[in-house]
């Protein structure tokens, strides 16, 4: 037994002095999980432009019009940015905007006295979807600006002469504006068009993808970090560590344990990690954070010692490496852990699902959801206890040969 404590803190004493070898198995997925978070775990994306604002009139109705898009969700949408005409078209001409709006002097004058007047929207040809949202809101306001000088003309007119008005021009536009509201309340009040809405379809949730990407990428990692841990025996071997073992009363079985006992500890940090960064950093719901973390150690275990046995029959350092290359990347790609399982064609999802990386990711995205327990994680441990029990004793009988 204390020997078996002994080659565990050999283990990690390598490892302590040599942490590049633990990082350069877990970078590539590290370098993937981080990419897919921060592109896709920020929610809805909203298109966000810049509209620019050449107001010459300055007045209320010019102010009015513009304020449009500083309310929600337009205000959302589009950065606005007062300029002057000219600097606006040479930003346009550079692509620094999405739309150019220029409203001209006398624009208000024009409303109230029932004038003709006209905006400029200068769009950019570069972009598609904000210029025309800007064209649709602009086109919307001007109908009801049109709409409102022919019902209101007389009380506009009265505000348009810029004099002070008399009592007598009070009470007639107060009076006019009364009437237009009574004349539109037959319309309004009750509303002759009533809108029934009968939803037919059913209401789908957006699609985290996080939830799917994330769990293959962990799987990637425990795939490469237990290749390189295996080929770590022909380091063993080379360094003679092996011959001496064989002749002290030791036992290569204690020297494996420790092996697999320090890997545990390895793939404890890197689980837990895996699965907080899944629920704290992606915001992917993980209904058991314990279960999908034990799973992800006894994954990472049965992994190893499967490349294991695969390395200790190779033929010489060089061969290992090929071996264990051409066991992985193959198990990787067809297992779910280089593509989810739901971006495969159903025939190779089908056939992934039963290799042992596509077996243990479809538990594990089990334990995620909620849909496994601790009754499925007894089961396949169970199993996976068995087989790696097997694959324990054959390496331990290839050791014995092997040195």
């Amino acid at each position: 037994m204390r020997f078996l404590w002994t080659a565990v803190g050999k283990d990690l004493g390598r490892l302590r002095r040599d942490p590049l070898s633990l990082a350069t198995s877990l970078g590539i997925p590290l370098i993937l999980v981080i990419l897919v978070t921060v592109v896709f775990g920020g929610g809805q994306a909203t298109p966000q432009g810049r509209l620019l604002v050449a107001d010459e009139d300055g007045t209320l109705v010019s102010q009015l019009l513009t304020g449009a898009f500083t309310r929600e969700p337009l205000s959302k949408m589009f950065i606005l940015e007062t300029t002057s005409q000219g600097e606006g078209r040479r930003r346009m001409d550079r692509g620094d905007a999405s739309a150019l709006l220029i409203i001209p002097k006398g624009f208000q004058d024009a409303v109230f006295q029932s004038q003709p007047a006209q905006l400029q929207l200068v769009t950019n040809p570069a972009q598609s979807i904000l210029p025309n949202i800007a064209e649709e809101t602009l086109s919307t306001m001007v109908d009801g600006g049109f709409y409102l000088q022919k019902l209101a003309a007389v009380p506009l007119g009265s505000i348009a002469t810029g004099q002070r008005p008399s009592d007598e021009t009070i009470i007639r536009t107060s009076l006019a504006f009364n009437r237009i509201g009574q004349s539109l309340s037959k319309y309004l009040d009750p509303p002759l068009i009533d809108l029934e809405l009968n939803v037919t379809a059913e209401k789908r949730e957006s699609t985290n993808v996080g939830a799917i990407f994330l769990p293959s990428m962990l799987f990637m990692g425990l795939l490469f970090l237990a290749n390189q841990y295996a080929l770590d025996i022909w380091k063993e071997r080379v360094w003679g560590t092996l011959r001496r073992l064989a002749t002290t009363p030791a036992s290569l079985g204690a020297f494996l344990g420790g092996r697999l006992i320090s890997l545990a500890l390895i793939l404890s940090c890197v689980a837990m990690l895996g699965v907080g960064g899944m629920r704290w950093f992606a915001h992917v719901p993980v209904a058991s954070v314990p279960l999908a973390t034990i799973w992800l150690i006894l994954s990472g275990t049965a992994g190893y010692l499967l490349l294991l046995t695969v390395t200790v029959h190779a033929s010489n350092q060089r061969a290992a490496n090929v071996i264990g290359n051409l066991v992985v990347f193959p198990l990787a790609l067809l297992g779910g852990s280089f593509f989810p399982f739901e971006m495969m064609p159903d025939w190779m999802a089908s056939i992934g699902r039963f290799t042992p990386n596509g077996w243990a990711v479809t538990v594990f995205k089990a334990f995620v959801d909620g849909s496994a327990h601790t009754r499925d994680l007894a089961i396949g441990a169970g199993g996976m206890a068995v087989v790696g029990s097997l694959f324990f004793l054959i390496t331990i009988r290839r050791l014995r040969r092997f040195v």
